[in-house]
């Protein structure tokens, strides 16, 4: 597996496997391998098996749900240093959701068989699981009251703060992904976000130039979000 130092450290800090031991750790490394996708390349289709569970380690991967009528939602856009597809691992069955690079993605595929009878096999570890998994639920139900108690025009402002580097500090967002998708994350229709940012560069709170963004004003928008 073509994992450097870096990468390995990185899936270490990931909160799935920030549980585990050292030597449960190498246990799981050697089932694990790399996966390297092409801009637009599918990892898998909506409805396929669920045998794997994915860290990111560079690039960027969209996960969206087509309903019956046709229409695609975009449920989530899983960044570098993330997971996605764990929650199907312990569900068992099929892939809910469809994966798809938007950049050029490497990724770790880690096996759920065999991290599930390692799970089977060690009740420490387990209770050790549960902990870090009630981390992350908190941090996902704060992200449902994001997007079901805010306007529009928060979201998006949200949205921008979040990809912003260096906290506090002025500075240049740039947007990785397809406006649309970036609406359809957000529970928006791209008309909304587009109105929404014409509305900030007005006001002299943000500065547009194609794909970056520059937030002149963190705190003014702080209070706005």
């Amino acid at each position: 597996m073509n994992l450097d130092p870096a990468d390995i450290e990185v899936l270490k800090e990931g909160y799935l496997l920030a549980a585990l031991s050292p030597p449960e750790f190498d246990q799981v490394l050697a089932h694990a391998s790399v996966r390297k996708l092409a801009p637009n390349e599918c990892l898998f289709d909506q409805g396929d098996p669920c045998t794997h569970f994915f860290f990111v380690l560079s690039g960027i991967v969209k996960l969206c749900r087509v309903a019956p009528s046709g229409e695609e939602k975009v449920m989530d856009l899983v960044r570098p240093g993330h997971y996605f597809a764990e929650a199907v691992m312990f569900m068992g069955g099929r892939y809910p959701v469809y994966a798809r690079a938007l950049d050029a993605t490497r990724l770790v595929a880690l096996d759920n068989r065999h991290f599930l009878g390692l799970l089977g096999s060690n009740r420490d570890l387990c209770m050790r699981l549960l902990s870090t998994m009630s981390q992350r639920i908190h941090g996902l139900i704060n992200e449902i009251d994001h997007l079901t108690l805010h306007s529009g025009a928060q979201r998006v402002i949200g949205y921008l703060l979040e990809q912003l580097p260096d906290g506090d500090a002025p500075g240049s967002v740039r947007l990785r992904v397809p406006k649309h998708v970036i609406a359809s994350r957000l529970g928006i229709q791209p008309e909304t976000l587009s109105r929404v940012l014409a509305k900030l560069r007005t006001g002299h709170l943000i500065d547009v130039h194609d794909d970056m963004i520059v937030l002149n004003d963190v705190e003014a928008l702080r209070r706005l979000s």
